[in-house]
């Protein structure tokens, strides 16, 4: 007793698996209640159970199994996951139960099973029950069998796999024990139920009786057996299936899927195993077929035959060789024995190979069609037998041109077979392969047929009319026959009677017409452009319903048919419609009554509408003699403008224009009426096809009259419509008048026909040129010079469509007479124009000599044969399809050992599919596996020849012939990794732009799993391409179908395939709301349109109706009863009603752990009966996520305009929003959560107090939510409870949270603790009042639940809780030891630990002080202390915050802190701002201490300075260069403190590890984040971090300049000014600080320079803001900081680049950019003089001023001389100066150019250059000649150097260094001192004195030049000083010009300390200091500005001082103001 105690204490999972078979028994009894009580299919309750159902059913006691089986069976019902399972719990009841002895136990078992296979696991069910056939035990076995054969009888073969049971059938029925045998009896039985006579083949080996008793039990069976019982994902179609309206052919793809109605007979072919005989051949088999003896190739082809009979399916292989060998018996072979066994086994090949069958079916066709010339009755059997198990491998378009060829054959027998095979080929054809094109064509041919002379031959055609009446219906046939005698027509009836059809009609929708009764059913909305249009009729295969719309529209481009009226007809229907005096005005000999007849005819056709009369009655009736031949011009006029009207208001059919267009185009010859005569041409172009009109036309005036002006202008207007229309029509007929018009008299006609067509050669190419190859050699050189102009042109965009005026043609006498045409999906692609040049048939030159050298075994035979292959392909060009044995043999050579052969194979298949056009399709099954095969091949040039050949045959046959014979999936499957990264790219490339259902989905469907594995691969490359090809494979398949492929994916592979799903599913194209059967109440047709339209309506814009009104039409009434305009939301009280029925429990409550289908009905009805607009509704709740999105925007957009509605619903939203936060689409759950911040940002603004009804339907999911696994959303439910605490009570919030660290999710544990974190720091203890944990209420039970977690299993969760208690700590001190109870010594040392370490923070004052209060109903306190502060104070943005201290007119010292919004930021910073008062109020005297202790301006001061340093040694050269500095000579710049932070409450430092967010947060939307984020950069700056910014400056400078721009472009507003201090402040701040601003880039200076630029050049507003002249001020001051501290060359290239931007692109709203750009550029021309030569990258700056010189050379300038060319002579100053700095050695830096004669700047550089030059000899005073330099920095400005040579003096030092570089010793040395002699003399060229040495010796100069240069770049080197004599240098003055820059360097730091006036020279002009407040137009005086005269650096050559002059007398004067300085300082 006890143990029964003691097991029964036990949970539930426990006693399953207990050691007593009692406590199993009632622990399986406990589980049945308990699965059947959960109602959450994916609860995780069953997850405990998952790995202990495979224990149930293998339970050892007989009682406890039986229960077991019972547990089993209902968690197998019930559970989500009971999938997973299978396996496992399969293997045991095969194992233990289904051949048990109790019957219970063997029914529960095979209940079980076919549970199993009902949760859609058939295929693992299947495969454990075919193993348990494999048992000894016979019981076993039978009872396996039996369950098959129950499953197969319930579920059909749809589901039950009958192939893999096929091959068990003659072992099992041989078996020994009765019971197996019986059974299997009956699972034969069963089958043959299901699939018929396909059975039959896997008992023919059976024994004789068996099969007799078999046969006999099949008796009255054999298909058309229906399932009944269905998958889970079938079940609610198949309720759905009685009651839904199947018209639309949906529902025939359903009854494919579940499995209902006709299962249809299966073909054995499936079932069969294929066989592999091409091994098996004998050795000598094709010797033995060569063989002269007849009895030799009898016996090779009895071999053959014997293999066959075993093999009735043939393994896939390459059977080439074979299929050459048949066919040449067959055609060549002289025994007519062999011919009739030879083409047997041809039969038996192609019925083995089927569909595989299809590279050698058209030759093989060819070849049975010759010989049907045979007479012996056995040969034409085996042909027709042949031919016929041929042909379903290939189709009527591919051997078109053979059976052409064979009704043209003069032997009767060939004709009349070929007719009586045609007849067979269509019983077996669908009707859609049976196109326009084909009927056409065959049609044709068969009518000529029918006038042969041979009764058998026109029996025969009539047979095959007959037959394609019957496919594709009499209506799409007649048009084609045209009128044949009675006797005729009377048999094709007959043979369309007789036919029979046997092939299974794709999509079973014949000639459906919508129904007219219900409005609100979905099939009735109309289509674009009719009332009430007519579908298209379509044969059976016709496509699905998606069509339809596209299919009415081309019926509406196609012209209205009618028949033509007598004239007594006409002139009955004009007595009606006009008076009688207008009848006879028309015609009458006065022209000014036939004017006023006209008038009144035209006023009276204006009123007239479709329906009351058509185009024909109203031409004929204007046309009446005179007509449009009127000799009166104003009369005529009258008469085409009222033939215009007509053209453009009436439908107009060919027959109706024929009657008015001969006479319009006779008038384009009148130069009064040729204008509006083309306008008339152009609308019965738009009405009746533009084709008839050129023909007409053409033909007209060409043939039937004679007026040369008519021919020219009827070639301009034909040159003006295709570009117009567009050209997709025959150019046979164009080509032959135009030939005419070319040999023309008149120069006029031969003019507009050549232009016409070089426009005609956009359409058709440049073949256009041969079809005039017969023309004279001038013509045709004309016409290839206008062919020419457009060769590298596209046509344009046609801007007219056929059938504009045709759309109400479905009403009104035409419409009545409408026919409905057959179309096909070819159809849908706008046709090409046809190559009609004569092709060549190059089947007889491919002789058997010529494929036999193409398959020698020497590769030079091979090679030769090739070249003759394509000789003879060029020479014939165009050719025609037919190739004879070439396809087989050239395949072969495309994978050819020699990579060489194989490069010349696939060059040759492109000329191929060029010269063969589109009929190179045919081919594509032989040719494309060997193309595939060459993209994996290991050399890049052959993967290069395949891809350009694939693309040459994709264009000519489309890509689509491609996915065809599962050659992909053969090429991926097999291939390298190589091969499927291209092949795949290749897709990827490809299938977006394949039209759907263009080829067959399965083609893709089985690439499914490849492509899987590729995202899988271990090749980077083949993962990339194949996650690429994932979006289009879904675009053809769509996301489920490749979403249930994953089931047979690894649970590893899973997860990742899936992702990569998810990530392609929301780029797939939004399809269209599913229409919506007749007992749904959901409107149709949801779309975004239904919002926008309401926008719309709202806004006062029109929204155009697509058709004309028809208010009596009951479709339009649908339509518009369908489209809901109602606001999204209504504003009413209904939510007080849903509060009321929620508490009495009236509803379903809102609570659930996954939701189920209740809660979206519970929803649904809830939104419907608050009137919630339905679309909106249908949007919420479709299964595609895009509309979710859509739904969210909709909600978004209406959030501004209609606020109070949302609150009036928003129980609703919020309840619609936990539904979405199931979802697993990441990007609805994001949208979503921006939403709801919008939401309550909105209820916050409105004071808004959330209800307790609406807060229960929401913060728990979000507390849910607050655990997912990505950061963005984690964060984003953060950032709402935020708000959340605004307008609900703190407490309760609190106590949801805490409900959430009950959760087993660990990550939302830890984020639950520090939200909890959050609430304690924020808002105190008093949270913790109303929330507690699970224990009760209080506090207390809060922490102790909190403290619980201290010593959980995460670390996070640790961590956070950990945080937590010592929040509490610091609010409410020791008594919190106390309230978190007993907790382990571990959890309580780290509990002081942390306490300690969160102390040294912030003391628990600190803390304590910056609560925030909370009211009675825990809410915070918050609207008092709004109202005390001051009113300027309420936004942080506008607060008058000194942004710098340069601004005098502010008051540094108190600034006001800035506020921030409580809802937006954390508490912490809520606390730093808020001056709160009260019990929680912060201590005022110790801020006021604090602030007094950090200075906020530092006031310059007069320190005792020490001089020690002037004492020491004067360096030799300047300070180490640095190159971000703008002038050497600036002191460091002082790290002072910046106003922008020191004047406010110091925020937190930012760390440096979080620089990059800080500074992405400055280009914040959030104004206060923003500026948050620069006061934490400037608080880095001033505290000397300024080296970590390093790495972030040119992202700090972008985020500055976005900053601007989002505020430039913002509206204005008075926050805007005070951001932009900010802005200013933090530049300044930046630029000031030393080592800042070096590593900005070009890119970061161009948009800082130009936003800056932008703001100071816009035009003023009106009024002016009172502070814009100080933001004017202020802006102008950094840009001074800018130009004068940033980088120099990404400062020149941002500015040229800036300027060559402006120069066309000026903005209005800026009139003053460009000149505000130009003083900018001045002021850094002013400052370049005093740059280092070294510190400019010439190169970059030199390709910018290219650019700008390309752009706009001096040309431009001249063009346009109202634009100012300042901008060009600015420029080209700045290229003066540069020479002026670098030399002759500036022509080194154009190695960035990649031409430099593109521009102007390469000849001005030698200008300046030239006028240097010039210059310097004549400053060069005499003595220089003969005495010494002024200086070596100077250069030899010397004659000799003018002339080319050097000076002697000069000449041996560089010989003497050159002689040193020669030695070992010395060369380094030697080296450096040439660089330096470089440097000093530029215009030295070493290379020219270098000539005769060796090339080797020059390089070893060059390399060691640069590494010279290199190390110079890293340190200072000594200057080298030559050693010349005295008496030729004087070098007395180096030392003093290099020193005087570290004195002057020394003298500008000692100027600052003492606050010292500095010297204004521009070059030597220091940063400017923090509190110098001059403007950029101060600093830019007007003088500086050019003037026209003094911006031409030419004439500024003359008053510029040299360099080293001014340093002589700076020296001097140095030197002395140092000596007084020490001496004053030493008294």
């Amino acid at each position: 007793m006890e143990d029964e105690n003691e097991f029964k204490k036990l949970p539930t999972e426990e006693k399953c698996v207990h050691k007593l078979w009692k406590a199993r028994v009632a622990g399986y009894e406990e589980a049945i209640k308990l699965f059947n009580q959960i109602d959450d299919e994916k609860s995780p309750e069953w997850n405990k159970y998952l790995g202990l159902v495979k224990k149930f059913v293998i339970d050892s006691n007989a009682v406890a199994q039986e229960k077991g089986l019972e547990a089993a069976l209902v968690f197998v019902e019930n559970c989500g996951h009971a999938g997973k399972t299978t396996g496992e719990v399969m293997s045991g009841i095969v194992a233990k139960c289904i051949a048990a002895p109790k019957t219970k136990t063997k029914d529960l078992a095979l209940q079980i099973t076919l549970m199993y296979i009902e949760i859609e696991k058939h295929e693992i069910v299947e495969e454990e029950l075919l193993k348990g056939m494999e048992q000894k035990n016979p019981k076993v076995v039978a009872a396996c069998i039996a369950a098959l054969n129950t499953a197969l009888k319930q579920f059909g073969n749809k589901v039950i796999a009958i192939k893999p049971m096929v091959k068990k059938i003659p072992i099992l029925l041989a078996d020994r024990d009765k019971t197996v045998r019986d059974e299997m009896k009956a699972l034969v039985i069963e089958m043959h139920r299901w699939i018929g006579g396909a059975i039959e083949p896997h008992i023919a080996s059976l024994q004789a009786v068996v099969q007799q008793e078999l046969r006999e039990s099949f008796a009255g069976t054999g298909g058309g057996a229906q399932p009944t019982r269905y998958l889970r994902s079938q079940q609610n179609r198949v309720r759905d299936t009685p009651t839904a309206d199947t018209t639309d052919g949906a529902a025939e793809d359903d009854d494919a899927e579940i499995g209902n109605g006709d299962s249809g007979e299966m073909d054995p072919y499936d079932l069969l195993d294929p066989v592999e005989i091409l091994s098996k051949l004998p050795k000598d088999f094709y010797d033995k077929l060569e063989n002269k003896k007849w009895q030799e190739r009898k016996e090779a082809l009895d071999v053959l035959e014997n293999l066959l009979k075993n093999a009735p399916k043939l393994e896939p292989g390459d059977y080439a060789d074979l299929v050459r060998a048949l066919k040449k018996v067959i055609s060549k072979d002289t025994n007519v024995m062999l011919v009739a066994l030879g083409t047997r086994l041809m039969g038996m090949v192609a019925t083995g190979l089927r569909s595989k069958f299809q590279p050698y079916a058209v030759s093989c066709i060819q070849a049975c069609l010759e010989k049907f010339k045979e007479k012996k009755p056995n040969v034409v059997t085996a042909l027709r037998e042949c031919i016929d198990a041929i042909y379903p491998s290939t189709n009527l378009e591919a051997i078109m041109e053979d059976m052409l060829a064979a009704f043209d054959n003069k032997n009767p027998s060939i004709k009349a077979e070929s007719a009586t095979f045609l007849a067979r080929s269509l019983c077996v054809t669908q009707p859609a392969a049976f196109n326009k094109k084909l009927i056409k064509a065959y049609v044709a041919s068969l009518l000529k047929l029918l006038e042969s002379a041979d009764p058998i031959v026109r029996d025969a055609a009539s047979e095959a009319l007959g037959t394609a009446t019957k496919l594709v219906g009499e209506k799409n046939i007649a048009p084609h026959i045209g009128k044949l005698d009675n006797l005729k027509e009377q048999k094709i009836k007959e043979f369309a009677d007789k036919a029979e059809i046997k092939v299974k009609i794709s999509a079973p929708k014949k000639d459906v017409k919508p129904k007219a009764a219900p409005t609100g059913k979905g099939d009735a909305k109309p289509s674009a452009g009719s009332a009430q249009p007519k579908p298209v009729k379509r044969p059976p295969s016709a496509k699905k319903p998606a069509a339809t719309k596209k299919a009415v529209s081309k019926v509406q481009q196609s012209p209205p048919r009618e028949q033509e009226l007598s004239p007594e007809e006409v002139d009955a229907r004009a007595e009606v419609l006009f008076p009688p005096d207008v009848i006879s005005g028309l015609v009458d000999g006065n022209w000014k009554n036939r004017l006023a007849a006209v008038q009144s005819f035209h006023s009276t056709i204006q009123g007239l509408t479709t329906e009351d009369t058509s185009a024909q009655v109203l031409y004929r009736v204007l046309n009446k003699k005179p007509g449009l031949k009127d000799t009166n011009v104003q009369v005529l006029k009258a008469r085409l403008e009222a033939c215009k009207y007509i053209t453009e208001n009436f439908p107009v059919s060919t027959i109706a224009a024929d009657f008015v267009l001969h006479d319009v185009v006779n008038k384009l010859g009148e130069a009064s009426c040729s204008s509006i005569s083309s306008d008339c041409l152009t609308s019965l172009a738009e009405g009746c096809g533009l084709e008839h009109v050129i023909n007409e036309g053409l033909g007209f005036a060409m043939d039937s009259q004679k007026n040369p002006k008519v021919q020219s202008e009827m070639f301009n207007w034909m040159t003006n419509s295709i570009k117009e229309f567009g050209f997709s029509m025959n150019v046979k007929s164009i080509i032959a008048h135009s030939k005419k018009a070319l040999s023309a008299t008149n120069p006029n006609v031969r003019t507009s026909t050549v232009n016409f067509l070089g426009v005609l050669s956009l359409y058709v190419g440049p073949s256009l040129l041969n079809h005039f190859d017969s023309e004279k050699p001038a013509t045709k050189q004309l016409i290839s010079l206008e062919m020419d102009k457009y060769a590298n042109s596209t046509p344009p965009t046609p801007t007219r469509q056929l059938g504009r005026v045709s759309k109400s043609a479905s009403k009104g006498s035409v419409g009545d007479e409408l026919e409905d045409v057959y179309e096909d999906a070819a159809d849908d692609e706008p046709a090409v124009a046809e190559d009609t040049r004569p092709r060549t048939d190059i089947a007889p030159l491919i002789t058997d000599t010529l494929v036999g050298e193409m398959n020698d075994k020497n590769w030079k035979v091979r090679n030769e044969a090739l070249d003759k292959l394509k000789a003879i392909i060029v020479n014939s060009a165009p050719i025609k399809p037919t190739l004879g044995e070439l396809p087989a043999a050239l395949a072969a050579r495309l994978l050819d050992s020699n990579s060489k052969l194989a490069q010349s194979a696939l060059q040759i298949c492109e000329v191929i599919a060029t010269s063969m056009g589109p009929k190179c399709k045919q081919h594509v099954r032989t040719f494309f596996p060997g193309f595939f095969q060459a993209f994996g091949d290991s050399k890049q040039w052959i993967r290069a020849a395949a891809v350009a050949c694939v693309e040459a045959w994709c264009r000519e046959a489309g890509a689509a012939a491609a996915l065809d014979g599962e050659m992909v999936h053969d090429a991926l499957r097999s291939g390298s990794p190589v091969l499927r990264a291209a092949l795949f790219a290749w897709l990827a490339e490809k299938l977006p732009n394949i039209p759907p259902r263009s080829f067959p989905r399965e083609e893709l469907t089985v690439c499914v799993a490849l492509l899987y594995a590729g995202v899988e691969d271990r090749s980077a490359d083949v993962r990339k391409a194949a996650a690429d090809c994932v979006l289009p494979f879904m675009l053809h398949l769509g996301y489920e179908p490749m979403h249930k492929q994953l089931d047979k994916l690894k649970p590893g592979s899973k997860s990742v395939v899936l992702a990569v799903l998810d990530k392609a599913r929301p780029n797939l194209p939004v399809q269209p709301l599913p229409a919506k059967s007749k007992g749904k109440e959901e409107p149709r047709g949801v779309k975004s349109a239904g919002a926008m339209k309401k926008e719309a309506e709202k806004k006062g814009v029109a929204v155009k109706a697509k058709g004309p009104a028809k208010p009596a039409s009951a479709s339009s009434r649908g339509k518009k009863e369908d489209e809901d305009c109602t606001p999204l939301l209504p504003n009413n009280n209904a939510k007080n009603q849903r509060i009321v029925d929620d508490q009495k429990l009236k509803v379903l409550k809102w609570n659930f752990t996954t939701p189920r289908e209740e809660f979206f009905d519970l929803l649904k009805d809830q939104m419907n009966s608050a009137g919630m607009n339905k679309q909106l509704i249908a949007n919420m709740f479709h299964t595609d996520f895009r509309y979710h999105l859509k739904a969210i925007e909709a909600l978004s957009e209406d959030l501004h305009e209609n606020g109070p509605a949302l609150i009036a619903n928003l129980d609703l939203v919020l309840k619609w929003l936990t539904l979405r936060f199931f979802d697993t689409n990441p990007s609805v759950i994001l949208k979503g959560l921006e939403y709801l911040s919008q939401v309550f940002q909105y209820l916050i603004d409105s004071d808004y107090t959330m209800a307790e009804y609406e807060a229960n339907c929401f913060i728990p999911y979000l507390v849910l939510k607050v655990g997912d696994p990505k950061d963005t959303v984690r964060n984003g439910v953060k950032a709402l409870f935020r708000q959340i605490c605004v307008v609900y009570s703190v407490t309760k919030l609190f106590g949801y949270l805490m409900e959430g660290l009950k959760s087993k999710n660990a990550r939302q544990r830890a984020e639950c603790l520090e939200c909890i974190n959050h609430l304690l720091e924020t808002y105190g203890s008093t949270v913790m009042s109303g929330g507690g944990g699970g224990g009760g209420g209080g506090g207390g039970a809060a922490l102790r639940d909190v403290a619980r977690l201290i010593g959980d299993r995460d670390n996070a969760v640790r961590s956070a809780a950990l945080n937590c208690v010592a929040s509490a700590y610091f609010l409410d001190g020791e008594k919190v030891y106390k309230s978190i109870g007993q907790i382990s010594d571990k959890d309580l040392s780290l509990l002081e630990e942390r306490i300690k370490r969160a102390g040294k923070t912030r003391s628990a004052e600190a803390r304590r002080s910056m609560v925030v209060p909370l009211s009675a109903s825990g809410r915070p306190i918050l609207q008092q202390q709004h109202q005390q502060l001051p009113e300027e104070h309420e936004r942080v943005i506008t607060v008058e915050t000194t942004p710098g201290a340069e601004y005098e007119e502010e008051e540094p010292d108190e600034p006001p802190p800035p506020p921030v919004q409580h809802t937006h930021v954390s508490a912490r910073r809520v606390e730093e701002v808020r001056a709160v008062s009260g019990p929680f109020g912060l201590d005022s005297e110790l801020i006021a201490r604090l602030d007094a202790a950090v200075p906020v301006v530092r006031r310059p001061e007069l320190p005792d300075l020490d001089l020690k340093f002037l004492d020491e040694p004067v360096r030799a050269l300047s300070a180490p260069h640095r190159p971000s500095s703008i002038v050497a000579l600036s002191p460091p710049r002082a790290a002072a403190p910046h106003p922008l932070v020191s004047a406010q409450p110091l925020p937190a430092a930012v760390d440096d590890s979080q620089l990059a967010d800080t500074i992405h947060s400055i280009a914040s939307p959030d104004l206060n984040a923003a500026i948050r984020a620069l006061s934490l950069i400037s608080g880095a700056l001033v505290s000397g971090r300024g080296a970590a910014l390093a790495a972030h400056e040119a992202r700090l400078v972008a985020a500055v300049a976005a900053q601007l721009r989002r505020l430039r472009t913002a509206p204005p507003d008075a926050s805007a000014l005070p951001a932009y201090k900010y802005l200013a402040g933090a530049l300044t701040t930046f630029y000031e600080t030393a080592g800042c601003g070096g590593a900005v880039g070009e890119a970061a200076l161009r948009a800082l320079v130009g936003e800056l630029l932008l703001l100071l050049g816009a035009a003023p507003a009106r009024p002016a803001p009172p502070d814009a002249e100080r933001l004017v001020r202020i802006l102008n001051n950094v840009c001074v900081r800018v130009l004068e501290h940033s980088p120099r060359t990404p400062l020149l290239c941002a500015i040229v680049s800036l300027l060559h931007d402006s120069i066309v692109e000026s903005d209005p709203a800026y009139p003053r950019y460009q000149d505000l750009l130009l003083k900018c550029f001045w002021k850094t021309l002013k400052m370049i003089s005093s740059w280092e030569v070294n510190s400019i990258d010439y190169d970059a700056v030199l390709y910018k001023i290219h650019l700008f010189y390309k752009a706009y050379p001096n040309s431009y300038w001249k063009k346009n001389p109202e634009i100012s060319d300042t901008p060009y002579r600015t420029v080209k100053t700045l290229v003066h100066t540069l020479v002026k700095m670098k030399g002759a050695s500036i022509t080194n830096h154009l190695t960035q150019i990649p031409d430099v004669n593109e521009s102007d700047l390469y000849p001005y550089l030698h200008k300046v250059l030239k006028q240097l030059k010039l210059d310097e000899k004549k400053e060069a005073p005499p003595d220089n000649m003969n005495g010494s330099l002024q200086s070596l920095g100077m250069g030899v400005t010397n004659t000799a150097l003018t002339s080319g040579r050097l000076p002697r003096a000069l000449h041996e030092e560089l010989a003497l260094i050159l002689k040193r570089i020669g030695s070992k010793e010395h060369n380094r040395e030697a080296l450096a001192q040439l660089y330096d002699l470089r440097e000093r003399h530029p215009e030295v060229d070493i290379w020219t004195f270098m000539a005769g040495s060796s090339f080797y010796f020059r390089n070893y100069v060059e390399c060691g030049l640069r590494e010279v240069a290199e190390q110079r770049k890293m340190r200072a080197h000594p200057v080298y000083k030559p050693e010349i004599k005295a008496e030729q240098i004087d070098v007395s003055n180096e030392n003093d010009e290099k020193s005087h820059v570290d004195f002057l360097e020394r003298l500008r730091a000692l100027q600052i300390k003492a606050g010292l006036k500095m010297d204004s020279n521009p070059s030597s002009q220091p940063r400017t200091p923090v509190n110098d407040n001059r403007a950029l137009t101060d600093s830019i005086n007007d003088n500086t500005l050019p003037r026209t005269h003094s911006i031409d650096p030419q004439l500024e050559l003359h008053s510029t001082q040299s360099v080293s002059q001014k340093n002589e007398a700076a020296v001097d004067a140095l030197r002395l103001k140092l000596q007084q300085i020490k001496s004053s300082s030493k008294r």
